[in-house]
């Protein structure tokens, strides 16, 4: 794993803060690439026995996975990790969530898409009646695991804002293998990935991590459910986006 997170922090805490359109930064080669490659080799191995919901994992439990999977998810939700990450986002008392609700490893095949939208901000006691938080979520990371991704074969993560209430797209960032967008989370976040066309025999693979703190930060209120706001106005006139909205996949020709 990285070793000087703090040097990480002196050189792209500026940048990760000034960064348009929320502050947020993509960085490359945290990880081991061995560490990653048989990651993504066991992912292969059982992708047809994976009880996905919604292309993603349900649980904490990545052993099926491998041995390698359990040792990059158990870093990245470490104490380690997740002062790297305070530090860097600059959010007072940032903590992981154990249970990894809602995030995990993702898996996306051709046909499959995420329209824009902000987040859930709120992680629920599991116990709790509704209304009784656990923590305001401030910060995601999203760590990219495609092999040899072509621009080509679309699945870019999208960074973008509303302007008169239309979605616009301000960054595009491919999902080349280790590299990772992390940002802050608000009510303006707008983020998703576009239409994946790459091979059959291979998908948009990424690893969802979200973290929280009880400082409210940025956002107005409590929000529970995703807030999906469409496309841009070229893609929402384009029949290729038809019924496009949020978590999606269709079989592509």
């Amino acid at each position: 794993m990285v070793t000087d997170l703090g040097l990480l922090v002196e050189l792209y805490k500026d940048k990760y803060k000034k960064n348009k359109p929320f502050p947020h930064i993509r960085l490359g080669g945290l990880f081991p690439d061995d560490l990653l490659n048989d990651v993504v080799e066991n992912i292969f191995k059982i992708k047809d026995d994976v009880n996905w919901q919604k292309m993603c994992t349900a649980d904490s439990d990545f052993s099926e996975f491998g041995e390698s999977a359990v040792e990059l998810t158990d870093y990245l939700i470490s104490d380690k990790w997740v002062k790297f990450l305070s530090r860097l986002c600059d959010v007072r008392a940032l903590r992981s969530d154990p249970d990894w609700y809602a995030s995990g490893i993702n898996f996306e095949p051709r046909g499959a898409s995420l329209g824009p939208h902000t987040d859930f901000n709120i992680l629920q006691n599991r116990s709790a009646v509704r209304g009784e938080a656990s923590g305001w979520r401030r910060v995601n990371l999203l760590l990219f695991l495609s092999k040899n991704w072509k621009k080509t074969w679309g699945g870019q993560n999208e960074l973008g804002r509303l302007v008169k209430n239309q979605y616009i797209k301000d960054k595009s960032y491919n999902p080349d293998f280790n590299t990772a967008v992390i940002f802050n989370t608000s009510d303006d976040s707008f983020h998703g990935f576009d239409v994946v066309k790459c091979p059959d025999n291979t998908a948009r693979i990424v690893i969802s991590c979200y973290y929280y703190s009880d400082y409210q930060g940025p956002h107005s209120d409590k929000k529970y459910a995703t807030r999906y706001v469409g496309w841009d106005n070229e893609r929402d006139t384009d029949v290729e986006y038809e019924k496009r909205r949020g978590t999606y996949w269709r079989k592509e020709s």
